[in-house]
């Protein structure tokens, strides 16, 4: 009887409502959450306790995330392409941790893939992101109306990345964009006299449908990595020269990640496939092609998403994976701190990039409006902007209805989502040592087997919320009388809410007026409602009180 090494664990899988196309990590300090959306049209923000912390909906498929820091504060905003040619940006609101968008631009066809990076070198981070129009554009900051620069192709741009690449002629790294198209044109791009410069073309027979930059020869210098539709993995140097070509005959690679599992300081290679399988390739050697299979797992349809997030226990990187069985799956590598180091050289030497002008806003500085993420929004925001609401609610308290119930029907139909999801049960899985198959593999079915122990998280999804919308809705209302013998005991949340309304008061020392206020609060992602409702709880308690004398203005009455 053949004895079976186990060569992975499965930590948790997550359930999702539906297919799941990108996932990215989403850093904040010293936290970590995870960012993912797919086929709901939903972007979701979930912590390392697997509980959803807030959604974003939008009109098309959620199909390409990235994390980048793009204002310096230590927290990652998220770029996001979706189905229906939006580009937008959502920044991670700390304290409350929130998601609201900052920036949208709507362009023709799916946007297949998104990145950012100081590509110009000038201390300023650009986005950029590849469509089914046939383009890649490249934006200056989140503030473009437009893009400063536009590449066209001649087919889809299905993968785009940025990384440092050491040209053979070249004394000093480059910080190279590289583009891969439907049609299987790769490129590579550097920012070079004030503009982009195309530095190489290869024409590949196959879609290229992911890219990846980092060494993988463990020799110091980064190569570049792409899964292509023909299924085939390829090794390339930074001049497009192949060094190794991998056939995957069972699937098409669609998914890659770079990272090191096993701590031995080289980097593996992690594939995600169409046909379901999820394939982990090493390489124990230095400046070496040898490339192996180490292990590989199994999911039941196709991988769209790999990642990685570090155990915030342990203290080891847990690989991340999923797609269109409506799943994220943890699994960690066995190996980890147990093979010999690897003394791999790091022959990349990275320029510093110029810090901010002088008369530049700092990040302290820098303010943003939250936008609509989607065409209801949109429609609702342009209701609103127009006054249109305001002849709604005129005629129809002529014909005998409050305005309050008039507001209070905008709201619910400005929240309302086409698909509830109520509440779900989301079954995170221990798997028995003895079940582990040959290779390290698993067939991990849809229907509870009955070897797994379940233990079952009750957690409940936030619908979609009309945020900003919504609290602009209300500001011509005024809110309804409060009957003091029915105020309900306050909730942990409200008691919250309470200490941010008396912190921002008590730093502010005076808040000019009531809308000021509530809409600064509403900025950290709190309904307008329940602002109101603790404002006027706090103006009657005579906590707060106003000042008819310059300066005119809302203050804490004990300041």
């Amino acid at each position: 009887m053949s004895t079976l090494k186990k060569r992975f664990s499965l930590n948790w899988m997550f359930e999702c409502p539906d297919a799941i196309l990108t996932c990215s990590v989403l850093r904040c300090g010293g936290e970590s959450f995870l960012v993912f959306g797919g086929h709901d049209k939903t972007l979701y923000l979930m912590n390392q306790e697997l509980n959803i912390l807030d959604t974003i909906t939008f009109d098309g498929w959620v199909r390409a995330t990235f994390p980048v820091d793009i204002t310096g504060d230590g927290c990652d905003e998220i770029l996001v392409g979706a189905g229906d040619g939006n580009f937008l940006v959502v920044k991670f609101v700390k304290g409350i941790n929130k998601l609201a968008g900052i920036m949208n631009y709507k362009t023709k066809g799916k946007v297949l893939c998104v990145t950012a990076g100081d590509f110009t070198r000038d201390g300023n981070i650009e986005l950029i992101f590849g469509s089914e129009d046939k383009t890649l554009k490249i934006f200056e900051n989140i503030d473009s109306l437009d893009p400063k620069f536009v590449f066209y192709y001649d087919s889809w741009v299905t993968a785009c990345t940025l990384g440092y690449v050491k040209l053979t002629e070249e004394k000093n790294p480059i910080y190279g964009l590289v583009v891969g198209t439907k049609n299987g044109t790769l490129q590579l791009i550097q920012f070079k006299e004030e503009k982009p410069d195309i530095v190489w073309q290869k024409m590949f027979n196959s879609q290229i449908n992911t890219i990846e930059i980092g060494d993988v020869t463990n020799d110091g210098f980064h190569e570049i990595v792409l899964g292509t539709d023909d299924s085939k993995l390829m090794i390339l140097n930074s001049n497009g020269e192949e060094l190794k070509s991998i056939i995957i005959e069972e699937g098409r690679p669609i998914s890659l990640k770079l990272i090191d599992i096993d701590g031995d300081n080289a980097k593996e290679i992690i594939v995600g496939c169409a046909d379901g399988s999820l394939r982990i390739y090493q390489n124990t050697a230095l400046n070496s092609t040898e490339i192996d299979l180490k292990w590989k797992t199994s999911a039941k349809n196709s991988i769209k998403i790999v990642s990685t997030m570090i155990d915030p226990k342990e203290g080891m990187p847990n690989i991340i994976f999923g797609g269109y069985d409506s799943s994220i799956r943890c699994i960690c590598d066995f190996e980890y701190g147990e093979k010999p180091s690897l003394d791999i050289p790091y022959n990349i030497k990275v320029i510093e990039t110029p810090s901010i002008k002088e008369g530049e806003p700092t990040v302290d500085e820098l303010k943003y409006t939250t936008i609509p993420t989607n065409i209801r929004e949109y429609i609702f925001k342009y209701i609103i902007d127009n006054k249109i609401i305001q002849d709604i609610a005129a005629d129809l308290e002529k014909r005998g209805y409050l305005k309050d119930r008039v507001v209070e029907e905008f709201v619910r139909l400005i929240s309302e989502k086409e698909d509830k999801i109520e509440k779900k049960s989301y079954s995170v899985w221990t798997l028995p040592e003895d079940k582990i198959g040959l290779g390290g593999t698993l067939d991990q079915p849809r229907m509870k087997p009955k070897h797994l122990q379940p233990v079952v998280i009750e957690q409940e999804i936030p619908q979609a919320k009309g945020g900003a919308l919504i609290d602009a809705l209300r500001k011509d209302t005024s809110p309804p009388e409060i009957n003091q013998n029915e105020i309900p005991k306050i909730s942990s949340t409200e008691e919250n809410l309470k200490t941010i309304i008396i912190h921002h008061i008590e730093k502010n020392k005076i808040v000019p007026s009531k809308v000021k206020l509530v809409n600064d609060i509403v900025l950290l992602g709190y309904n307008q409602e329940a602002i109101e409702k603790l404002f006027e709880n706090l103006k009657d308690e005579g906590i707060i009180v106003y000042s008819r004398s310059e300066p005119k203005g809302w203050y804490l009455s004990n300041y």
